[in-house]
């Protein structure tokens, strides 16, 4: 297991390194997505482990099943901020602890966590279903939306975010298997554009903070 965490949070720095760096490449947020009229600059003023992605950056649309089977698109964002996280309803440790890590955010938001999209993507469409996500959701909270599709749309979603995974299988029809994949959240605005980059590490109230800060701007704004 701390191997495990270990190469999460690896991966974490890793794209957070990129996102600072001027010479950010298409496999960290540019493939998939419009890419930005300048790379990616950091804020100064905000807590470690909290990336500022400006500018914002574009993404394209998708189309997945939520737990009860319906579609969801891009446009279902639209109008509020969506918190987003990729995992799989058989991870051991890192997913649940993210999924309890939302519902703690929603918890400290209050009211203001009705402007805000709760979002599971699963990397493991293939065990995935609609109904096992609706299940397993059911344990944090029947409120956080599931998105599942095939590794296609996956892998093109994921990709937009700067997230890496891979299923580790010895054979292609292994069925008991783990999936090793990035573990940071990510903030989209109310204009469908990633804003936000959360580190594994951060703990739930600095990211509330950080929602609440947001909301406040786009209020004033």
């Amino acid at each position: 297991m701390r191997q495990r965490l270990w190469y999460f949070r690896n991966v974490t720095h890793s794209i957070t390194r990129a996102l600072l760096s001027l010479s950010l490449t298409t496999t960290i947020l540019v493939v998939g997505c419009s890419a930005p009229a300048a790379p990616p600059t950091p804020t100064s003023a905000l807590p470690q482990g909290i990336t500022a992605i400006d500018p914002p950056i574009v993404l394209k649309d998708f189309s997945f099943l939520n737990q009860d089977s319906l579609p969801v698109g891009l446009k279902d964002w639209m109008g509020k901020l969506t918190l987003v996280t990729f995992g799989y309803t058989h991870c051991p440790d890192v997913c649940p602890i993210n999924l309890a890590k939302f519902k703690q955010v929603k918890l400290a938001l209050k009211d203001t966590a009705a402007q805000v999209n709760f979002v599971f993507v699963s990397v493991d469409g293939a065990r995935d279903t609609p109904d096992v996500l609706k299940n397993h959701l059911r344990l944090f909270d029947p409120s956080i939306v599931g998105l599942t599709s095939d590794d296609v749309a996956t892998r093109a979603l994921a990709t937009q975010f700067g997230v890496g995974y891979k299923l580790e299988k010895a054979t292609p029809d292994q069925k008991d298997y783990s999936v090793t994949h990035t573990a940071s959240s990510f903030l989209v605005d109310r204009e469908g554009r990633l804003a936000r980059l959360y580190s594994y590490d951060l703990k739930f109230d600095a990211i509330a903070a950080d929602i609440q800060q947001m909301l406040l701007t786009d209020k004033s704004g």
